[in-house]
């Protein structure tokens, strides 16, 4: 594109469309502030040249992007369990719900389902929760031999007689019962997913705002750029590259913080072309910005901001 100079508008031009916003939002306050004891208000008596202290340039930087509002990581993680476990987790159940507003959401994006959770029988035990194993004291045979000595007859002879009984630690089976040392007695573990929360996917437009000013009024200016952007003048560039080497001259007048406020704006274009959820659905705007720095007749301080052209500029104030 052939370089463009754009005009700024006049600072009187600036102040008399404040003015006339500032006493039709409230025209008590402006005759307090601005009127002289004992004569008539009026308007032509308050100009620029008395009441405007100071004045800075700036600049402003927008584009516009549409994202879809919504969209997860895709996928789900599954973790398995003890029984007890289980209820210390907090499961989300969203059955019959529909999708959910991300807007309204608040917590993680990835839950833990509750129509997930099932009972998977412990593989080592196969479900007995125990296992089973050789009696050590028995020695597997159930039962536990013994010797007792007896006295035959009259000459008292000492003999020895087998003697046996039920072993009392497996119970005469030969086997001692062993809690599994996987499922912990439970029989089975738990599975679980943990699953993206169903959120609508809704494609929205985005504003986005770089300036240099960095006023109170960024949100403001950037909801009325994304709504009016017809009714405010600016150059257009299609790229960063041409923006970085064709601003000074565009302006006409530079300084470090629109130097600044151009390679933030820069990288967070980048960032939302490599988005794969973003398109950048405009061009980029620069916008010369004016700030005045106000003093009323009573003494209250005030500023005004002007953003657009000479032809079309748009005014915003603390007053």
């Amino acid at each position: 594109m052939p370089d463009v100079r754009i005009k700024t508008p006049n600072l009187d031009e600036i102040f008399e469309k404040w003015k006339l916003r500032a006493v039709r939002n409230d025209k008590k306050k402006m005759e307090k502030q601005f009127g002289t004891k004992g004569a008539i208000f009026s308007l032509d008596a308050i100009s620029a040249a008395e009441y405007v202290k100071d004045t800075q340039k700036e600049a402003a930087i927008y584009f516009a992007i549409k994202k879809t509002v919504g969209a997860v990581p895709k996928g789900a993680e599954e973790k398995i369990v003890l029984a007890p476990r289980v209820v210390r987790e907090i499961f989300y159940s969203f059955k019959g719900e529909g999708k959910l507003n991300k807007e309204n959401w608040k917590g993680d994006e990835k839950v833990p389902t509750y129509e997930t959770i099932q009972a998977v029988s412990c593989k080592k035990c196969s479900g007995k929760g125990f296992t089973e194993e050789k009696c050590k004291t028995c020695k597997g045979t159930g039962k536990i031999e013994e010797k007792l000595t007896v006295l035959t007859g009259e000459e008292q002879k000492k003999e020895e007689k087998p003697f046996s009984y039920p072993c009392g630690v497996c119970f005469g089976t030969g086997t001692r019962k062993i809690k599994c040392s996987d499922c912990e007695g439970h029989k089975s573990v738990f599975k679980y997913q943990i699953l993206p929360v169903p959120f609508k996917t809704v494609v929205t437009g985005i504003p986005v705002l770089h300036s240099s000013a960095q006023t109170k009024y960024e949100k403001e200016i950037e909801r009325d750029l994304h709504q009016i952007i017809e009714e405010v003048e600016g150059i257009r560039f299609n790229d960063f590259k041409e923006l970085e080497s064709k601003s000074e001259a565009s302006l006409g007048y530079w300084n470090k913080n629109i130097k600044k406020t151009i390679n933030s704006a820069g990288s967070d274009y980048k960032s939302h072309s490599k988005d794969k959820e973003a398109q950048i659905t405009t061009q980029i705007y620069l916008f010369p910005m004016i700030q005045m720095f106000c003093e009323t007749k009573r003494g209250s301080k005030f500023e005004i901001y002007s953003l657009g052209s000479a032809n079309k500029f748009m005014i915003y104030s603390n007053f």
